[in-house]
């Protein structure tokens, strides 16, 4: 980046170019790069006013809670749930599901994340409600309804998101993603304000009211942004109070929990013996500690109400200032890894490398199982059955959700899924012969047919489908423990939907079990929705984060023969600028303290000018010079609305012949911490000026 000073003649040139307007913006982004020097292209025409600033740090003091009860959302790809705690209190409460049905024989303190509409597009229901209601309509009624399930892998796979993207109902009907998530959010709010003043011995008022929602720590800003905007459409909080919402990473949120573990409350994977052969006998020890392990859960989830000590558990007595851990969140839809390393004992994290992780959730078994059926009674089937019985879709798939939590190492018994009738009923319409012929041709040796109208699955079969997502898991993990950054962790703790599968728990305990120890939680299921109230509690327990990216704005600076390229030169007004320069606000993987400011200042280019609006650049490297660069893209844009200034006192420079007086805004941005946020100040008058940073409207 070029380090030229500007003088102040030069600088009032540039910010000429401030006043661009969004149209103009695009019409500039659209243009292409001329091979001679340009004479009227604009494009990233911005340069701060003063010379790029160093960050500074300015620490958040620590506020006592201006708030009575902290509320967390876990809104999760295959289960969600709330639960609640009251800032006097050292008591967590699990969300009450006596209102909603559930599956016979699990015991669950969450929903399953499905969302049920009329046809006429009005909630109906959300949870096992939506999905029980669904699955008794008549199948030709059922076509009319809107079931939405797993909907949240939509929010990380879509690289354009904004708040016209769509979701995809079972029957095929869209809807804007925005509103099924604020239906979802909605929800979660009624029940959890009901049950919050059944439980309160005074009238709580809307602002008494902190939100927490969790999201995965793989996400960009537009998702959180994304997510931000849902709370507010729900009516969680209202956009004059922004910070009544906080969005709290699911990695970050399990390790604040863990930090308040006892011994008796978790499974130490390591103490058991790690086997050097496949064999199913071989397996025996991990089977045993696994069966413990589920029959703890299940006695914990009897309870709704969890005490969390203050202070630190007696795990963390075994660690000390500087000691590292990985946190490893293993949900329905993603994995999300995180390396927090130990500031002081009594509390605050410190983020050792930016998160990382991918779409290795369970969800990856189901697709693998719904791969199996295609290859099994074609594709062409599979996607007719979806679309005509839809109900029955969704019972299929209930039901290899309750089997495929049975699957262990070791097992030797068949896995046995309950094929619907309407199932066997619909292929043999279609195909002209039954399922069990279809079972006899295919090439899948490892799936049979039961007369009792079930798929036997064997263990070959099992292990296949778990595979794929069990080596991408483990495969992560080993790259991310063989970085220099993350040498010496001592613990790898293991949380999330899919950490209760014990397939998965075998895999990572063989993988690494020798060089950390592997623990679990005994309510690992609960783990992430704990931390996000105990986050909401105390904001400032991760003091340091890791940038994911690099941040900057396009700006000009004086070109210099020989550093810069001919194709980046622009001529104004007889003055040679080089144009695309990145102006870093943060580079990627760089610690940034919580509450650490980057601030910059720009001028408007008239003195009737209302708004600014600049571009943002983001890039997944650090080696990068111009917004033009290989892997840099726009993701965003800083808005600053600007007041009627006041009239400065005494005489002013253009009445007294002299040039007029420039008006700095000053921007002030906060990259440390969950999400980025900006301030801005108009320095002559020392008023605020109304800042926003949209990563939607891309």
């Amino acid at each position: 980046m070029a380090e030229a000073v500007l003088d102040p003649s030069e600088l009032h040139l540039h910010n000429e170019l401030l006043s661009i307007t969004p149209h103009l913006h695009q019409i500039c982004d659209d243009l292409s790069v001329p091979s001679s020097p340009a004479t009227v292209r604009s494009e990233c025409g911005i340069t701060p006013l003063t010379p790029t600033p160093s960050p500074r740090v300015k620490m958040r003091p620590k506020m006592a809670s201006l708030f009575s009860v902290v509320v967390a959302i876990d809104f999760g790809t295959t289960s969600s749930g709330y639960a609640f705690s009251f800032t006097h209190s050292e008591a967590i409460h699990i969300m009450n599901r006596r209102w909603e049905g559930g599956d016979p024989g699990v015991a669950n303190q969450k929903s399953p994340t499905c969302l049920l509409l009329t046809p006429d597009l009005r909630f109906h229901s959300f949870g096992f409600l939506a999905r029980d209601f669904y699955h008794d309509l008549d199948p030709d009624e059922a076509q009319h309804w809107l079931y939405f399930d797993k909907f949240k892998m939509k929010i990380h796979s879509t690289s354009d998101l904004s708040m016209e993207t769509e979701l995809e109902a079972v029957n095929g009907r869209k809807v804007r993603a925005i509103e099924v998530f604020a239906h979802a959010l909605r929800f979660f709010r009624e029940h959890a304000l009901k049950e919050v003043k059944e439980q309160s011995s005074s009238v709580l008022e809307g602002e008494e009211i902190r939100w927490v929602i969790t999201v995965p720590a793989v996400w960009r800003q537009p998702a959180k942004q994304f997510m931000r905007e849902a709370a507010y459409l729900a009516g969680l909080v209202s956009l004059d109070c922004p910070e009544q919402l906080l969005i709290a990473l699911e990695p970050e949120a399990a390790s604040i929990y863990c930090r308040k573990l006892r011994l008796h409350q978790v499974i130490d994977l390591s103490t058991q013996p790690i086997p050097n052969g496949l064999g199913a006998d071989e397996s025996h020890p991990f089977d045993s500690s696994f069966r413990q392990a589920r029959e703890q859960l299940r006695r914990s989830r009897h309870s709704r109400t969890f005490v969390v000590e203050s202070g630190t558990g007696d795990l963390w007595s075994e660690l000390q200032t500087g000691d590292r851990y990985v946190v490893a969140d293993c949900g329905g839809g993603t994995v999300d890894l995180t390396v927090h390393q130990i500031e002081q004992l009594q509390g605050t994290l410190k983020e050792l490398y930016k998160a990382s992780g991918g779409p290795y959730g369970a969800v990856g078994v189901d697709m693998a199982f719904e791969s199996m059926l295609c290859q099994i009674f074609g594709e062409d089937f599979i996607q007719s059955f979806r679309a005509k019985r839809p109900a029955a879709w969704v019972d299929l798939s209930i039901a290899f959700e309750a089997r495929k939590r049975t699957a262990a190492p070791g097992r030797t018994n068949a896995l046995n899924i309950n094929l619907p009738f309407s199932f066997i009923d619909y292929y043999k319409r279609h195909r002209g012969h039954s399922v069990e012929a279809a079972l006899r041709r295919t090439s899948l040796n490892m799936v049979k047919w039961s007369s009792q109208g079930m798929l036997r699955l064997t263990q070959e079969a099992v292990h296949e489908l778990f595979q794929p997502t069990i080596l991408s898991i483990v495969r992560h993990i080993e790259e991310l423990m063989n970085r220099p950054e993350v040498q010496g962790v001592r613990f790898l703790f293991l949380v999330g939907g899919f950490a209760e599968s014990a397939m998965l728990q075998r895999a990572i305990q063989r993988s690494v079990g020798r060089s950390c120890r592997v623990i679990i939680p005994h309510d690992v299921g609960l783990t992430i929705l704990k931390g996000a109230v105990l986050y909401g509690l105390d904001p400032s327990v991760v003091r340091v984060r890791r940038c994911p990216l690099t941040y900057g704005v396009g700006v000009l600076n004086r070109f210099v023969e020989g550093r810069h390229p001919r194709d980046k030169l622009l001529l104004k007004d007889g003055r040679e600028w080089c144009t695309d320069i990145l102006d870093r606000f943060v580079s990627v993987d760089q610690s940034v303290a919580l509450g650490e400011v980057v601030r910059r200042s720009y001028t408007p280019a008239r003195a009737d000018q209302r708004k600014i609006i600049i571009n943002i650049y983001c890039s997944c490297s650090d080696d990068v010079v111009y917004v033009t660069d290989p892997g840099v893209r726009k993701c965003g844009t800083i808005t600053l609305d600007l007041p009627q200034p006041l009239p400065c006192p005494g005489t002013t420079g253009a009445s007294a012949g002299g040039p007029p007086l420039r008006r700095e805004i000053r921007a002030s941005m906060q990259f440390g911490d969950t999400e980025i946020k900006l301030t801005a100040v108009d320095v002559m008058s020392n008023r605020s000026v109304r800042a926003s940073v949209d990563f939607l409207s891309n």
